[in-house]
């Protein structure tokens, strides 16, 4: 009889220490997994926050990220946030608020959400963003003879608006040396944005979705610049890793015949100006603009006085 409760009690604490061992053994292996594949969706996140910050940098014509927060997360993914903004002549305005998704296979980014729409009647066509529904203003290549609806040129309607700032795509007829378009343009508007490179393709039957890519120039409290080499040398970096996994021999070879050039010789095709609408009358009739395209408008206000 004592033999028996000793077997059965041997039995039992061997029972339990199976148990305690598989429980121990199953916890470790969850563990393990869960920290393995919370690493590979903290790359895949790592990855997409990198992607969004070159996008904007290289594609973004006058639009700021005010923050990028992760949303939605666990170790087998979530969601990367970023809200956008724009600066008109001192005056801030919403922009474009980004959703996307990374997991433990991969991440990626709603390209839909930031190629703007387009709007098209009997009397008007231009394109507009998804979400804030304002106009977005164009850029058109210099290379690019045939655009639907032509080539406008809004400047003079721009002009006409009172008590109102403005940001404004001026395309030119040509490439122009950043220094030659710092003389160019008047003093009293803001060069805010750089447009170097586009893709040709055929525009005739309506937008063809193209990015325009350029850089943003940083400006100090003062309004003036504050290093454009690094400005410069932040677009080329970023836009070498955007082109990086593509065959792209024209995007090549615009990183190959510029990249090492200082920033006043640098081919510029067009600029992204702000400031207040009577500014841009001195633009109207230059033979070095060929088109002009007004983007986000805003009403000026007695207690937020322009920067231009």
């Amino acid at each position: 009889m004592d033999l028996n409760k000793s077997i059965q009690k041997a039995k039992r604490k061997n029972l339990v220490r199976i148990v305690c061992i598989s429980i121990l053994s199953i916890s470790i292996i969850l563990g393990v997994l869960i920290f393995t594949l919370d690493k590979v969706a903290t790359s895949n996140y790592r990855k997409l926050n990198d992607t969004l910050f070159n996008y904007q940098t290289i594609a973004s014509p006058n639009t700021q990220i005010d923050s990028q927060v992760i949303a939605n997360s666990s170790f087998l993914g979530g969601e990367v946030v970023t809200n956008q903004s724009k600066n008109i002549d001192g005056y801030m305005v919403p922009w474009t608020s980004l959703r996307n998704k990374y997991d433990i296979l991969k991440s990626s980014i709603d390209y839909n959400e930031l190629t703007p729409s387009w709007y098209h009647s009997a009397k008007i066509s231009y394109e507009y963003n998804r979400q804030t529904k304002q106009k977005v203003a164009t850029f058109y290549n210099p290379t690019i003879e045939d655009y639907y609806d032509n080539v406008k040129n809004e400047l003079t309607e721009v002009t006409q608006m009172d008590n109102t700032v403005a940001e404004m795509a001026i395309s030119f007829d040509k490439p122009y040396t950043y220094s030659e378009v710092k003389e160019m343009i008047p003093e009293n508007l803001n060069i805010v944005w750089l447009y170097l490179f586009s893709e040709e393709r055929d525009e005739s039957k309506g937008p063809a979705g193209i990015s325009v890519y350029g850089f943003q120039l940083s400006k100090d409290s003062d309004n003036k610049a504050i290093d454009e080499e690094a400005d410069k040398d932040s677009f080329f970096s970023s836009f070498e890793t955007h082109f990086l996994q593509m065959d792209n021999q024209k995007a090549a070879k615009f990183i190959r015949e510029n990249k090492d050039k200082d920033v006043d010789e640098l081919p510029v095709l067009g600029v992204m100006v702000t400031g207040q609408t009577q500014n841009f009358a001195e633009l109207e009739d230059q033979a070095f603009v060929r088109g002009s395209s007004v983007g986000v408008t805003v009403p000026v206000v007695p207690y937020i006085e322009p920067e231009r």
